[in-house]
């Protein structure tokens, strides 16, 4: 691979990251082919990408960002998982990783904070941007909610105490 390969290698890597907070540094010695497919798979049903790159190159190509922190996790056979959302990348790839014992997860980097593997291990067990969006959407829809079933109990209750009052005249008439 001669030089501008490698400088169009690192563009296109760096292009990729762009907007990226987070990513997982794992080890991937000996993992097959299947294996790495399953990852592949299950890292992008959780929104992000797996990359295989040289070491030298994910250097280059982080440099200068706040995932720079994660430089020094990337030696020997490594790839890396990353995603909009940081979380779910780091869910997937410890998922596997229970099934695959050759895949180990050396760390990684979140918004500039450089993680090990159990930075990686917390991170994994956050709730991702969309169950966070979810439970505040329940959270605003709960109190208009409550205060409309609130106005309706009102009503009801006020309701029965009349009915009542009617039987009891009606039984004492």
């Amino acid at each position: 691979m001669n030089k501008q390969q490698k400088q169009q290698r690192v563009d296109t890597l760096r292009q990729e990251l762009v907007g990226i907070d987070g990513l997982v540094v794992a080890e991937n010695k000996g993992i097959t082919v299947k294996e790495m497919q399953t990852l592949r798979a299950e890292v992008r049903k959780a929104g992000g990408d797996v990359r295989v790159v040289k070491n030298t190159l994910a250097r280059l190509s982080v440099k200068g960002t706040s995932l720079e922190v994660a430089s020094d996790k990337l030696v020997g056979p490594v790839l890396i998982a990353f995603g909009k959302d940081p979380v779910g990348p780091a869910k997937a790839i410890l998922k596997v990783a229970k099934d695959v014992p050759n895949l180990v997860v050396k760390g990684g980097a979140i918004q500039g904070l450089a993680l090990d593997y159990e930075g990686v291990k917390t991170l994994s067990e956050l709730p991702s941007m969309d169950e966070l969006r979810a439970m505040f959407l329940g959270t605003l829809t709960a109190v208009p909610s409550k205060f409309v079933g609130t106005l309706a109990g009102i009503g009801s209750g006020l309701m029965n105490v009349l009915t009542q009052r009617k039987e009891q005249l009606e039984q004492a008439a």
